[in-house]
C-alpha cells in the first residue's frame, strides 16, 4: 500500500510540474534528471524505447517530406536519376509520327491539307472545347524517348499555348504538368519612331503566324535538352491536356533522344573550308524574329555602340534585363555568298550577374550544331567585349553555313545552374521541416527566459543543419568553378551556410533565434528564397553579330579619347537637358507628372501625340516624377504641374485637405466618368461628398491556391474564414499552412492588411461624424479576434519572407495576396504555371447567408492641381486617359512590348475586362471587385492605422487581452484625431464648427457595383 501511495503521490507531483516540463532552467538540470530517473524506475522506460521514439519522429518527418513531394510531383532531375539507377537508358534509333487523323477517340475539328496554312497535311484545331488528345504509340524497346510537336500558334494574345502530358495514365514528373509552345514575334515598325525630343521609341510587336516544330521542354529551361519520357516496350498511351490558349496541331513525333555530336565529330560531318575573306556585321537590336515580344531593343550611351547620338536615346542594342528568362530566343537571318565554314562572334555587355557568367544555346538553322554550344558562357564584364565563340582554350569554333539564307539563334539557358537551384529548393524544404519540428517541440513559444533542451527532442538536429550547410557550400564551390572567380551574386549561399552552422553549434538557442532560421528578414529561408528568384535569370545585352573568316574584328570598347569626348558632351548637355521630360513644354502645354517608369511614360506620350492631341488640339507634355513627395515641395513653391498621375491613393486626401487639388465633381460630365470605376475605389479621394482624384489603376486581394496540391489532398477551395480554419488541420498534417498578408510585414500592419476583417464583420474605422475611431466596437472586437487567433490558436505562420517562394515550393499552397503576387507568379514562376488558380477573398456569412468579402483595392490615382491655369484642358486629358478605349490600347501595348511583368491593372472596369488576361482570372477579379471597399480618409487616420497595428502586436506577441489592446489603441487614436480636427479647423475648443462626412458606400452601391 505504501508503495502504491508513493507512486500516486509521485504521479501527482509530476502532473503539477507538467506545464513546465517542456523546458528547463540552467540551475535545475539535476532536478530534471531526478524526475527522469523516477519515471524510468516507475514505468521501466528503457533507453532503447527512447531511441525508437526518436527514430519514429525522424521517420514521420521524412514521410511527410516524401508526401509533399508526392503531392507536387517529383522533379524531372530526380526521376531521371531513378531511371538511370534502374538501368533505363535512351532508346535506340526510333522515330514515328502520329498524324491528327490517328488520334484516339478525339472529337477535334480536322482541317484538310488545303486549309492547313502551308502545312500540306491534315491538321486539327485544338481549343478549350477539346480538353485532351489521346494517341497510342508502339515502340520496339523499353527506354527513354523525346516528343516533338508541329504546331501553328494562332494566338491573338501574348500568352503562349500551354499543355500537360500523361504517359500511360500518369504524370511522370512535375515538369510534365506544364510546358508551352512559344510564338514568333517581330517589331511592327521599322525603323524605330522618334518622339518630339528625338528619342527613339520601342516598337509595337506583331505576332507572326507560322508553322513551327518544338520538342517538349522544361518550362523553366533548367534542363538544356528536351524532356525524356519513359515508354515500356509495346503499346503506350499518351494523353496531352489543354491548359490555356488555342493552337492548330500537326503531327506528333515520338523518337529516340537526339545525340549532340562533339565539335570534332561535327567538323567531320561537313566538308568545306573556312571562307577566309568574308565579313558581315549585323545590328543585334534588329533580330529577324524572337520567341517573346518582351525581348526589346535597349539604349546604351557607350560611344562605340552603334548607332549613337549624344543627348538623345538610341535603341542601339538588344536584351539586357528584357532578355533574361530561360527559353527566350532571338533569331537573326543572314545571307552568305558561299557554302563553307565561318567564325561567329557577338559584341556583348554583361555586368548584370557580378562575377558570374550567363548562358546561351546557339543554334544554326534550328539545330544545335555540337555539344559545346548547348550552353555557352558569356562571362561577366564591366565593358563591351567581343565574344568569339571558342573552345575552352580560346580556339575559335567554325560553323558550316549553306549558300544563301541561314538563321543564327541564341536562347537564354540557365541549365548549368540547375544543380544549384535543386539544392537550394531541397535545403529550403528541409529547413521548413526542421522549423515545423521545432514548433512542435516548443509549442510555438519563443521565450528567452526558458532554456530549451532541443537536442533531447530532436537528437540529430545539429547533424542535419551542418549537412545542409555543407550542401550549400558545395554548390557555392561549384558555382565558383563555373565562374572562375568568387560569384558575388551567390553570396547568399555562403551566408545561409554560415548561419546554419551557427545554429547547429547551439541548437538549444534556436527557439529564440528562430527568425534566423525561417522567419523574418535575414533568415536562411529568405536569403535562399531571394537567391532562387535571381539565380536563374540570364540577362545579356548585344550590340553586334559578326559572321566572318580571318578578318580582324572591330574594337569592342571605345577609345579613351572617344569616351572622354562623349562624357564631356553629356556633361555640357546636362545643363540644358531635362532628362525627366518626355516631350517639349511651352505655355500652351498641359504638364503631366507621372510617377511610373520611363517605359510607361514614353508609351503614354506616344499615344497622346498620335491620338489625343490631333483630336482635341490640346498639347500635353509628360514628365517622369521620381517620387510623389516632390508634389508637396512643388505646391509650396507654386510650381505644381497641371496633372499628377500614378500617385498613392492616400496622397490626394492630404493634398486636398490643404487646398491643393481641384474638386473634380464640379464638372458636369463627372458622373459619367465616375461610372467607369468601382464605387469602393473612390472612397479615399472624397471629402464631404467632393471628389479630388480618380483612380487610374486598381489592385485586388484574392485567394491564391495550388490546384495540384489541393486536389491531391482532396481539400476544397475555402469560401469563408470558417472554411479556412476547417482545412488547416489537413494542411498542417503535411507540414503546410495558409498564408495571410498579416504575415508579410514586420511589426507594422497597414490598413490594407487589417480592414478586410473589420469590413467583413460589419465594423467601421471611424464614427459617422469622423470625430473618433470605431475600432473598439463589438463588431471590431469580433474581427480582431479572428485576426489574432489565426496565429495564436490556429498556428498560421507569423512571418513569411516571401509568399511567392513558399507558394512555388508548396509549403504554403494557399493564401490571400494581391496584384503584385499575381504578377510575380505569372512572370517568374513558369514551373507552376497552369497549376495554380485564384478565387474570391474568403469572407463571412451574414444573416441572409450571403458571403461578405469586402477588401480594399489600393491603386494609384490622378489629380488636377488648383494652381493650374489649364484645368479644363487637364480634365479633357483625364477623361481621355481613363476612357475604355485608351485603357484597352495602353494595357495591350505595354504588355505586348515589355512582357507579362508590365501587365496593366486598369481601374476602368469595362477596359479591364477586355485586357489580354486569362479569362478565368478576369472573372474572379471582376467578381471580387464587386466587394471592393477601400479606406476612407479623415484627419489623423494614420494614428488609427498605427494603433490597430499596435493592438495586434500586443495581443499576438505579448498575450495582452484583445479588448484592452483595442480600447487602449482607440484612446490614443482619438486623441490624435481631435488634434488634427482642431488643426484643420473642423473643431474649435472641443466643438465641431465645420461638418465632416466620413465617406461611405451608398446603400444602393452594395458590393461596390458601379451604377
Amino acid at each position: 500500500m505504501m508503495k502504491k501511495g508513493l507512486i500516486c503521490i509521485t504521479i501527482l507531483l509530476l502532473l503539477l510540474q507538467a506545464p513546465f516540463m517542456g523546458y528547463t532552467s540552467a540551475h535545475a538540470e539535476d532536478k530534471d534528471d531526478d524526475v527522469k530517473n523516477i519515471l524510468d524506475s516507475l514505468f521501466g522506460t528503457p533507453k532503447e524505447d527512447e531511441e525508437e521514439a526518436n527514430e519514429d519522429q525522424e521517420g514521420t518527418a521524412e514521410e511527410e517530406t516524401r508526401t509533399i513531394e508526392k503531392l507536387v510531383g517529383e522533379s524531372y532531375g530526380d526521376i531521371l536519376q531513378v531511371w538511370k539507377d534502374n538501368g533505363i537508358e535512351d532508346a535506340p534509333t526510333f522515330s514515328q509520327a502520329i498524324h491528327p487523323k490517328e488520334f484516339k477517340g478525339t472529337k477535334g475539328q480536322l482541317q484538310s491539307a488545303k486549309d492547313s496554312q502551308g502545312y500540306e497535311q491534315d491538321t486539327m484545331i485544338w481549343n478549350e472545347q477539346l480538353q485532351e488528345i489521346e494517341l497510342d504509340i508502339t515502340v520496339p524497346n523499353e527506354g527513354l524517348y523525346q516528343i516533338k510537336v508541329d504546331y501553328f500558334a494562332d494566338q491573338e494574345r501574348i500568352i503562349p499555348p500551354e499543355r500537360s502530358i500523361q504517359i500511360n495514365g500518369e504524370y511522370q514528373y512535375f515538369e510534365s504538368r506544364r510546358f508551352y509552345f512559344p510564338g514568333v514575334w517581330q517589331n511592327a515598325i521599322i525603323p524605330f519612331e522618334q518622339d518630339a525630343l528625338g528619342n527613339e521609341i520601342p516598337s509595337n510587336q506583331k505576332n507572326i503566324k507560322m508553322w513551327q516544330s518544338t520538342y517538349l521542354m522544361d518550362s523553366s529551361y533548367l534542363f538544356a535538352e528536351p524532356l525524356r519520357f519513359h515508354l515500356k516496350k509495346g503499346k503506350n498511351a499518351i494523353k496531352l491536356q489543354y491548359l490555356r490558349e488555342d493552337m492548330v496541331l500537326g503531327s506528333i513525333t515520338v523518337q529516340s533522344p537526339n545525340k549532340f555530336p562533339s565539335y570534332d565529330e561535327y567538323k567531320k560531318q561537313q566538308n568545306g573550308e573556312l571562307i577566309a575573306d568574308s565579313f558581315q556585321s549585323i545590328e543585334a537590336e534588329w533580330p529577324t524574329y524572337k520567341s517573346d515580344p518582351s525581348i526589346q531593343a535597349v539604349p546604351s550611351a557607350d560611344p562605340n555602340v552603334t548607332p549613337n547620338k549624344s543627348g538623345v536615346i538610341r535603341l542601339n542594342s538588344l536584351g539586357g534585363e528584357t532578355w533574361k528568362d530561360g527559353g527566350q530566343k532571338a533569331v537573326w537571318e543572314i545571307e552568305v555568298d558561299q557554302s563553307g565554314y565561318y567564325h561567329l562572334a557577338f559584341k556583348y555587355f554583361q555586368n548584370f550577374k557580378i562575377n558570374m557568367p550567363v548562358y546561351r544555346t546557339l543554334e544554326i538553322n534550328g539545330d544545335v550544331p555540337f555539344q559545346e554550344v548547348l550552353h555557352y558562357p558569356f562571362q561577366y564584364s564591366k565593358k563591351w567585349e567581343n565574344e568569339i565563340i571558342s573552345d575552352a582554350s580560346g580556339k575559335p569554333f567554325q560553323f558550316y553555313l549553306e549558300k544563301g539564307k541561314n538563321k543564327i539563334a541564341l536562347t537564354a539557358n540557365p541549365a548549368p545552374l540547375q544543380p544549384i537551384v535543386k539544392t537550394v529548393r531541397d535545403v529550403m524544404g528541409e529547413v521548413n521541416e526542421i522549423s515545423l519540428e521545432i514548433k512542435q517541440a516548443t509549442g510555438n513559444i519563443a521565450d528567452r527566459n526558458r532554456d530549451w533542451n532541443i537536442i533531447e527532442q530532436i537528437p540529430n538536429i545539429s547533424d542535419r543543419l551542418n549537412e545542409l550547410a555543407e550542401n550549400l557550400a558545395e554548390q557555392y564551390n561549384y558555382l565558383k568553378e563555373l565562374s572562375g572567380r568568387d560569384p558575388d551574386q551567390a553570396r547568399n549561399l555562403m551566408m545561409a551556410a554560415e548561419q546554419l552552422k551557427s545554429l547547429a553549434e547551439d541548437p538549444n538557442s534556436i527557439p529564440f533565434r528562430y527568425k534566423q532560421l525561417s522567419e523574418g528578414a535575414g533568415s536562411v529561408l529568405q536569403m535562399l528564397g531571394d537567391l532562387l528568384i535571381e539565380l536563374p535569370k540570364q540577362p545579356l545585352q548585344l550590340d553586334k553579330v559578326y559572321i566572318y573568316g580571318n578578318e580582324k574584328l572591330p574594337r569592342a570598347e571605345a577609345t579613351i579619347w572617344a569616351k572622354a569626348s562623349a562624357n564631356f558632351l553629356s556633361f555640357i548637355k546636362s545643363f540644358t537637358t531635362d532628362y525627366t521630360q518626355i516631350s517639349p513644354v511651352d505655355d500652351d502645354t498641359v504638364q503631366v507628372w507621372v510617377n511610373r517608369p520611363r517605359q510607361y511614360v514614353m508609351l503614354m506620350q506616344q499615344m497622346v501625340n498620335r491620338d489625343f492631341t490631333p483630336k482635341t488640339g490640346i498639347k500635353v507634355s509628360l514628365s517622369l516624377m521620381p517620387e510623389e513627395q516632390k508634389l508637396i515641395l512643388a505646391n509650396a513653391a507654386d510650381k505644381t504641374p497641371d496633372i499628377a498621375l500614378g500617385i498613392g491613393n492616400e496622397f490626394p486626401f492630404n493634398l486636398a485637405l490643404r487646398g491643393a487639388l481641384k474638386d473634380l465633381s464640379e464638372y458636369k460630365d463627372f458622373p459619367q466618368v465616375l461610372d467607369r470605376f468601382s464605387s469602393g475605389a473612390l472612397l479615399p479621394f472624397m471629402i464631404n461628398d467632393k471628389y479630388y482624384a480618380i483612380p487610374d489603376t486598381q489592385s485586388f486581394n484574392v485567394l491564391f491556391y495550388r490546384q495540384d496540391i489541393l486536389d491531391a489532398l482532396n481539400i476544397p477551395v475555402p469560401e469563408t474564414w470558417d472554411d479556412v480554419i476547417n482545412i488547416l488541420p489537413e494542411l498542417q498534417r503535411f507540414g503546410m499552412n495558409f498564408y495571410l498578408p498579416l504575415s508579410s510585414s514586420g511589426g507594422y500592419k497597414p490598413f490594407a492588411q487589417t480592414v478586410p476583417y473589420l469590413y467583413q464583420f460589419g465594423a467601421n474605422l471611424y464614427s459617422e461624424d469622423g470625430t473618433k475611431s470605431a475600432i473598439d466596437t463589438d463588431e471590431a472586437l469580433e474581427a480582431f479576434d479572428l485576426m489574432t487567433k489565426s496565429f495564436t490558436i490556429y498556428s498560421m505562420p507569423l512571418q513569411v519572407p516571401s509568399f511567392y517562394n513558399h507558394f512555388r515550393e508548396g509549403s504554403l499552397p494557399i493564401g490571400v495576396a494581391d496584384f503584385s503576387t499575381y504578377l510575380q507568379l505569372t512572370a517568374a514562376a513558369p514551373e507552376i504555371a497552369g497549376l495554380w488558380k485564384i478565387a474570391p477573398h474568403p469572407g463571412v456569412k451574414d444573416e441572409n447567408g450571403e458571403i461578405v468579402r469586402w477588401a480594399p483595392g489600393t491603386g494609384a490615382a490622378g489629380v488636377i492641381f488648383n494652381k493650374s491655369n489649364k484645368q479644363d484642358d487637364a480634365w479633357e486629358f483625364m477623361k481621355w486617359w481613363t476612357s475604355t478605349e485608351t485603357q484597352i490600347e495602353f494595357g495591350t501595348m505595354i504588355e505586348t512590348i515589355y512582357g507579362l511583368e508590365y501587365r496593366w491593372n486598369s481601374s476602368n472596369i469595362e477596359a479591364f475586362a477586355q485586357l489580354p488576361w486569362p479569362q478565368d482570372d478576369l472573372d474572379v477579379i471582376l467578381d471580387q471587385w464587386k466587394w471592393l471597399r477601400d479606406i476612407p480618409r479623415i484627419p489623423g487616420d494614420y494614428m488609427v492605422e498605427r494603433e490597430l497595428s499596435n493592438a495586434w502586436n500586443k495581443a499576438v506577441f505579448d498575450g495582452e487581452n484583445a479588448r484592452r489592446a483595442l480600447e487602449d489603441g482607440a484612446i490614443t487614436a482619438n486623441r490624435e484625431i481631435l488634434k488634427k480636427l482642431h488643426e484643420f479647423d473642423y473643431m474649435k475648443d472641443g466643438e465641431m464648427v465645420k461638418e465632416l462626412k466620413v465617406p461611405q458606400l451608398k446603400k444602393q452601391d452594395k458590393r461596390g457595383e458601379k451604377k
